[in-house]
Order: C-alpha cells, then structure tokens, then sequence
C-alpha cells in the first residue's frame, strides 16, 4: 500500500522534476540523465531560489548545512518523515562524495520541506507524532516564509532562519544539549550490566561495579565522592542509584532491581530515539504558562499553572493500555460537587454487566441505578432482568452510579466538555496513587490532593469556597468557573528539569 502511494506521488510529480532538471543540467550542475535529482520536492521553488541567487551555490556555509542536518537528524530519529530521513541520506552521500551542486540543490529542497513541517506542525503533529508518519510531500510553506527564505540566502543568514523555525524552550535545549553529548559517545563500547541476584542493596558485593558506573556516566548520574576502587555497594552509590531512579519515575529506594536494571541497560540509540521524538513533540504544547493545566500521561503528573507560576502539582491516574487517555486541548468551566456517574456504554458492557452476571449484589453494592434512558429518571428494577440471558452489547438500558463514598468520580468532577467524554475527577480509589505505574482509568484523569486542587481553582476565581461545605450532601452541585482554563493532555516520556533530562516508560506505545 505504501509502495503504491509513493509510486502515485512519484508520477504525478515527474513533469515538474524533469523540467527542474533540465534546467540544473544546462548549467552543469547535474549530469544528463542523473536520476538522482528527481528526489526533489519542490523542483519550481528550488530553480526559483537559484535564478534569483545568481546561480550560485547557497549552502557553502558547512556551519549552515551542518545545522540544517541537525534539524533533518532529529526528524529522522523520531522517524515522523521518511521523505526528509530520506533527503538527510542522500545529503550525507553528496558531502561525503564531495558533490557540492547535488548536495547544495538537495539542502535547498529540505530548508523548504523542513519550513513546512515546522510551520504545520502545531496543526497536524498530534496525528504526525501520535498517528500517521508523513508518507507525501507537504505543501509549500507561506508565502511570507518563502519571502524570508528568499531574503536569508540573499544576506547569507540561513542559520538564523533555521533557528527561528526551531524550539527555543528551555526545555527543549536541555534535550538537545543531552542527545549531542549521548551521540558523541554512542561509539564507545560499554557493557551492559548485569548482577548475579535479583537484587542488590547497601551492603552488597557487586561483581560488576565499573560497568554500574559506566551505564550510570552515561546518562550524567553525579558521581561525586563514589569510590570506583571498591568491589562492594557503599552508602555514596546508594545515593547515585536513587538518584538516577528518580530521574527514570522509579521509586528512589536504591534497590537495584530488575527495572532499575532495565534503564540502566537502555542503549544510545534508543536514548537518541526518545530524546528526538520528544524533542519534535514539544512542538505542539503549550507556550505560555499563565493560566493552564498540564497532565502529562507517561509520568502520571499534573501541573496548574496560574499567573506564570505551577501552583499546583499532583499525582494522577491515567487510562490504561486498553482504553488510553488521549492526548487533546479541551476547557475546564466547572466543578461539579458530589456527581453523579453516567456510566458510559464500553464500561457498562465490558465491565458492569460481566459484574452483576457473576455477582447478583453488585449493583446494590455500588449504587449504582438502572435508568431507561439519560433523559429520564425512570428506574429499572434490576431484580426483573434476564442477567444471564442479557447480552450486554444488546442491552437497552443506562446505568448511572450515585454519589456518595463509592462513587467512581469520588467527590469532586473537574468538567471539561468534550466529545471523548474524558475529564478529570476525584477517586475513592486512593491508595492505587502508591503506585510507581498508575495507567488504570478507563480513559478518565484521576487527580490525588482533589479536594485542594477544586479549592484552589475557585479562590483564584474568586469564588465563594464555601459552597464545597455546603454542599456535603447536595448531588450535582455544579460550581462555574468565571474563566474557562484550558487543559493540556499531553505524552512527553522525556523531558528536562532543572536542566536534567527525565525519562518515562512509554506506556503505550507510541514512540517508535
């Protein structure tokens, strides 16, 4: 399928490549009948640039071309644009062949298609880095872009250009800086680590410290004060194992175990891997941090922005591998007291029927009511249904669970209206906040510290925070914030902080 959409873009682009190359040919840049040119995208564009330029060589700057492979490297290592991955192989080629005119002509056509991918990216990336890789050439980027590219090659200022169609967050220098440093050591050779017991603590002989320590080197672990002449697991060390399992979102017990194990294992490239698809990534979140709310999904964290400053941040529950929490924008306009749970249709037949079928109480149990239709408070009695002869995708009724103690949403919804149906809330179910993975929502965002999150949302509203007191046992107190606060579902499994590059599982998936 995929051969035979290149094959179409191919053919439906000849004329305009031939044209381009017989052009490039008469002025002996390319030798007649080289196929090689046909891997133009944007053949009118590039012979354009070149007329204007005096038909001259634009990419004689190796610093310029140099920072344009860079840009084209991390788009290849994320592997979201195999025409650009493409592109940066054939360049590579020309440069180590000393074909400066191919080469010249080839960086030319990837500053356009890399304009267009950045210029595009905060509208399509979440399909791009999430969904689909770019399988076709992207249109042209905007005419004022092509104006400034015009004017950079005129003032031989392509590397500003460049820069301004990059990231500039802090956070994202942070993870350039990390992926340069791990790809200019990715040659050396150092050994895995392995140990001879499931686990290792202060006190334990290790046979194989100094391949710990190497593994531990290479992602900027603090060393100091660690003494490499010792064969055995001393309190200093302790200290360096917490602290890279902290950076990887394990717990910090300085247990070497098994997933501690794993990371320490982690090679370059898949390090390179990471750190360039979430490099791309950053993208398309947020800029400004004024008011807005963050739920990063692989590190199971939220952060409320508001006035500039994270005011405040928590633990969180997320969807797990079967039914994920998506990676979308949506609004936060209320805050619901005590709600009510309409249970949605995938739970109900998946999880709820199977449930009572088994267990004639469980209904009882978790008060949850049969109803005959959202619209309606008419009551089902569940005593006079067929449970074993129901066929819960042919079920014609609605179940909502009532508020109280045992409700799913527990005390406080965080509403965010939506077509997914995906909002943030409370849980009885607080002690699954002790664990180190906590994908186990069906889809749903579930916030530790709920009661101070819904507090501090309505005091930096001005709004009475009374009513949460007096609203101990009204169901479906609806509370409307006075401002709409946009909230951020997004999936960063790397990330600096403090300048330090954090890790996360990739739970589900969606990296490579």
């Amino acid at each position: 399928m995929l051969r035979t959409r290149f094959i179409i873009i191919a053919l439906l682009l000849v004329p305009q490549m031939v044209w381009a190359q017989g052009y490039f040919e008469r002025i002996g840049w390319i030798e007649p009948g080289n196929t090689n040119s046909m891997a133009l995208q944007y053949p009118q564009l590039v012979e354009e640039l070149y007329r204007n330029n005096g038909e001259q060589l634009i990419w004689f700057d190796l610093q310029q071309s140099s920072q344009l492979e860079f840009q084209l490297e991390l788009i290849d290592n994320a592997g979201v644009n195999p025409l650009l991955s493409n592109h940066l192989k054939k360049m590579r080629f020309y440069r180590k062949s000393n074909r400066w005119y191919e080469y010249d002509l080839l960086a030319t056509d990837s500053m356009i298609a890399y304009m267009s991918y950045a210029q595009l990216a905060k509208q399509h990336g979440k399909q791009w880095f999430f969904e689909d890789r770019i399988m076709q050439s992207l249109p042209p980027p905007s005419e004022q872009a092509l104006q400034s590219l015009y004017a950079s090659v005129q003032s031989q200022q392509l590397g500003a250009l460049i820069d301004s169609y990059t990231p500039d967050s802090e956070s994202y220098q942070s993870l350039i800086k990390t992926y340069l440093r791990i790809a200019s050591e990715r040659e050396e050779i150092v050994p895995l680590y392995i140990q001879d017991t499931h686990l290792k603590r202060v006190g334990d002989i290790l046979e194989r410290r100094d391949a710990l320590l190497a593994r531990l080197q290479q992602v900027d672990i603090d060393l100091f004060g660690v003494n490499s002449e010792i064969s055995y697991f001393d309190n200093q060390l302790e200290l360096a194992i917490k602290q890279f399992q902290r950076m990887h979102g394990l717990k910090p017990d300085g247990v070497i175990g098994p997933k501690t194990i794993r990371w320490l294992n982690e090679s370059s490239n898949d390090r390179l891997k990471t750190i360039a698809i979430n490099a791309e990534r950053t993208r398309i979140w947020p800029k400004q941090r004024n008011t807005l709310i963050v739920v990063n999904v692989p590190s199971y964290e939220l952060t409320y922005w508001y006035g500039g400053e994270a005011v405040f941040e928590s633990q969180v529950i997320v969807g797990r591998e079967t039914r994920q929490t998506p990676v979308m924008t949506t609004n936060l306009d209320s805050i619901i007291l005590n709600p009510t749970w309409n249970v949605p249709w995938k739970i109900m037949v998946e999880d709820i029927i199977p449930n009572v079928q088994r267990d004639p109480e469980y209904l009882a149990r978790q008060n949850i009511k049969i109803i005959t239709s959202w619209t309606s408070s008419e009551l089902i009695n569940p005593n006079l249904v067929d449970w074993q002869g129901t066929n819960p995708k042919a079920f014609p009724y609605r179940m909502r669970q009532m508020s109280g103690a045992s409700n799913a949403l527990g005390l406080y919804k965080f509403n965010t209206p939506n077509k997914r149906a995906i909002f943030l809330h409370d849980t009885p179910s607080k002690h699954l906040f002790d664990k180190e993975s906590r994908a186990f929502s069906s889809g749903c965002v579930r916030v530790k510290h709920a009661d101070r999150f819904a507090t501090l949302l309505l005091e930096n509203q001005g709004l009475n925070i009374e009513q949460i007191e007096l609203a101990d046992t009204e169901s479906n107190k609806a509370i409307p914030l006075r401002r709409r606060i946009p909230v951020h579902i997004i999936y960063q499994t790397a990330w600096a902080e403090g300048g330090v590059v954090q890790y996360r599982e990739d739970i589900y998936r969606l990296d490579h």
